[in-house]
């Protein structure tokens, strides 16, 4: 599957949605376990590439995550 944080769709693509993941953590391993959530949810969708993707993280002491949202598209 093709990730992209940019927004570009290639030619005939069709965009199927959008998908978001979460984790609890602000770490190294949150990022992969994160994108992981996001790919599987895409992919539940049809989706070949994920583009336009975001991270957030937030710190807060009672509750720091890892987020990420994309657009699924089929290429």
């Amino acid at each position: 599957m093709r990730v992209s944080t940019l927004p570009n769709l290639a030619a005939g693509a069709t965009e199927l949605g959008v998908v978001y993941a979460s984790v609890e953590g602000v770490n190294e391993s949150s990022y992969d376990e994160c994108l992981e959530i996001l790919r599987h949810n895409a992919e539940a969708l049809g989706a070949t590439a994920i583009v336009g993707m975001q991270l957030v993280q937030s710190q807060f002491q009672w509750n720091p995550r890892t987020s990420l949202l994309a657009t699924a598209v089929k290429e």
